[in-house]
């Protein structure tokens, strides 16, 4: 017998996919490639899965075509959202997230790149990293910060103009002046030329110069790198995509699963005849189909049954609880004002602008140093310091005078009303300037998120179960449509001892397993499972600065026999003035915190500091120490005092709220 040629092309189908995916396993397991494929393991695995598929469905063709509507639609649904998802995967997996990585010589002159590809549409940041076995300190004063280490050597921070080309067209260009950015690490740090966005091409050149000479460097094994600037926008759309593909999945099984089981009931009872008397039956027993306009008005079905009706209920139901609620929480003011602003000394007026929520706005100035750096200029020593005055249809309802240095300015109780906010800016910050710092008035919006999540998942139920019963509703009908035009003829050929049934339809005298139960209970099943694990995988908090306690009674550890612990203090000064602060009893000001920290430090081998701060002190003075020393990679120790009483004098960042 031979093989229709339909088959030859399904098992052709289903080698092609076997042997990729034996070969992408295979060199995941063991780094060896049987086939020498010249792609990706992902994008052979992808494509492995998608040749596995057609082979099936061509091997299953003629099966297919005599199966139920359900049945065919749920196969849709699983393989549509399976390709999609699939279809995600192969665009991240194909996407060159890193066009450029080759070693350089950090010696004075020009370096031209070999020709690299972009296929990606976004920002690209620009970076040299050197290995910090060379001279950690040096590395470090390469990379842009400042200390004592830096002037007594004279090591600059590293220098460089760069242009990029396409084709021999330049497309963009800039310069470690202009575009300053810094990565530090234990094992490498990196210095930041610039950034650009251009579109995907195939033939892109990057020449950099480098106009100082620091080649004693070169044994930290310099690199020249481009990586993508947001490259989580990307991967953070891989979850919804994964949801989306799992919803429509479920819902394809539970139409596939209903489809065979009510299929298999159907091919059982087509093998019975029920007869309502005995007697010989001859072979010549026939059918025949009647014309359905001979059907009597008490065979005429409604046009709609009930389950329809309640299907097309639920999703209009789910549809408009759900338009609503996002409408609702699109149209919040969550964000009243953002806008640019300047640190330098002045006056700031934010013009008039609307609050629809009653609840506690925030007032908070955004630097911008994720984007900008300037070693002359650190954040934390140059944070604004300013006084606020609130007013709501044109009456002054809130102000706040002599606060701390700070970028958060404090908050006020808002309301439905029409709102202006005037700012005066009393400490120079301009500096901070070039990072393009805004003025922000804003509400907490993941606590409506919060209860709107549960309420959208509702709206989402009700719109599939609803869109269930319709369909099977509408499958339902298209069934008995077909059985009740089937009817036993008055043909004389059957045999004298019968007698005939009353002319009715021939339904099924027992009925399978209900086709919605089985539906719904699956999807909700699902659906359930899917709220459990967001629940308990994609609910952050705040997890605040790690630091170790050292236990009551312990003294701080000596890192050897000659060389005293780092003990970091912040003493009170008393009402209305700042904390003071030393270092191993030497008196250090605020500002000198950084430099005096990591001279301490560069000279140990283990970067361990211990902190000790007055009750009287504020958290906030503390948590900057804090925070300065875990910036250097060093592990902090807090000291606690149980034998000090409280302090009952407030001293701090932040005056109380009366």
């Amino acid at each position: 017998m031979a093989i229709p040629p339909r088959r030859w092309v399904g098992y052709a189908l289903l080698a092609a996919g076997l042997s990729l995916l034996f070969d992408t396993f295979t060199f995941l397991l063991t780094n060896w490639s049987p086939l020498k494929v010249p792609m990706y393991a992902a994008n052979e695995l992808a494509v492995g899965c998608l040749l596995i598929v057609a082979g099936v469905l061509v091997l299953f063709a003629p099966t297919l075509k005599r199966t139920l509507l359900r049945i065919r639609i749920g196969v849709a649904l699983i393989l549509i959202p399976a390709a999609i998802y699939g279809g995600w995967e192969w665009w991240m997996a194909t996407r060159t997230w890193v066009p450029l990585v080759m070693p350089v010589s950090l010696a004075q002159g020009h370096i031209r790149s070999p020709e690299f590809k972009i296929n990606l549409d976004a920002g690209f940041w620009i970076f040299v990293e050197v290995e910090t076995q060379v001279d950690d300190e040096g590395v470090s004063c390469l990379i842009g910060y400042t200390s004592d280490y830096c002037r007594k050597n004279g090591v600059r921070e590293l220098r460089a103009s760069w242009t990029l080309s396409d084709s021999g067209k330049v497309v963009a260009s800039g310069s470690s002046a202009r575009d300053q950015g810094l990565r530090g690490g234990t094992l490498s740090k990196a210095r930041g030329l610039g950034n650009f966005s251009v579109p995907a091409g195939n033939h892109f050149v990057l020449d950099v110069e480098f106009p100082e000479d620091n080649s004693h460097f070169n044994g930290g094994h310099p690199r020249l790198a481009i990586v993508p600037l947001s490259y989580w926008s990307f991967a953070e759309n891989r979850p919804p995509v994964l949801l989306f593909a799992m919803f429509l999945g479920a819902i394809g099984t539970a139409l596939f699963v209903s489809g065979i089981v009510e299929s298999t009931i159907r091919r059982r009872d087509e093998q019975r005849v029920s007869l309502t008397s005995l007697g010989p039956i001859a072979g010549g027993f026939q059918w025949e189909a009647e014309p359905t306009t001979k059907k009597s008005d008490t065979e005429r079905r409604p046009l709609f049954r009930a389950r329809t009706l309640v299907g097309v209920g639920l999703a209009i139901l789910g549809i408009a609880v759900f338009a609503t609620v996002k409408r609702w929480i699109d149209t919040r003011s969550f964000v009243p004002v953002d806008i640019p602003v300047s640190l330098a000394v002045g006056h700031i007026r934010t013009g008039p602008f609307k609050i629809n929520l009653k609840d506690e706005y925030q007032v908070r100035i955004k630097t911008g140093w994720e984007s900008y750096f300037d070693p002359n200029c650190p954040t934390y020593m140059h944070l604004p310091k300013a006084d606020w005055f609130l007013y709501k249809d044109g009456q002054l309802v809130k102000k706040r005078i002599g606060s701390e240095p700070s970028d958060y300015l404090g908050s006020f109780d808002g309301e439905n009303g029409t709102y202006e906010l005037d700012l005066d800016i009393q400490s120079n910050s301009g500096c901070l300037d070039p990072g393009h710092p805004r003025l922000l008035v804003y509400t907490n919006k993941a606590d409506y998120d919060d209860y709107a999540s549960p309420i959208l998942w509702a709206a989402g139920l009700c719109i599939t179960l609803g869109a269930s019963l319709v369909l099977l509703g509408i499958i339902a009908r298209s069934t008995e449509s077909h059985l009740s035009s089937i009817r036993i003829s008055n043909s004389e050929s059957v045999g004298q001892n019968f007698q005939w049934a009353q002319k009715l339809p021939l339904r099924r005298p027992i009925v399978g397993i209900p086709p919605f139960g089985l539906l719904a209970g699956i999807v909700f099943a699902i659906l359930a499972i899917l709220m459990m694990v967001l629940t308990g995988a994609f609910r952050y908090t705040s997890r605040g600065l790690w630091v170790h306690l050292l236990k009551p009674g312990a003294v701080p550890v000596k890192p050897d026999a000659w060389t005293e612990p780092v003990i970091v203090l912040v003493t009170d000064a008393g009402p209305g003035q700042g904390p003071g602060l030393s270092i191993n009893s030497r008196v250090v000001a605020w500002d000198d915190l950084a430099s005096a920290l990591k001279h301490e430090l560069s000279g140990r081998r283990e970067w361990t500091v211990y902190v000790e701060g007055d009750d009287c002190v504020a958290w906030a003075n503390v948590a900057n120490v804090i925070d300065i020393a875990r910036g250097y990679g060093a592990k902090v120790f807090l000291l606690p005092q149980p034998d000090r009483k409280p302090c009952k004098t407030y001293v701090g960042t932040r005056p109380p709220r009366i």
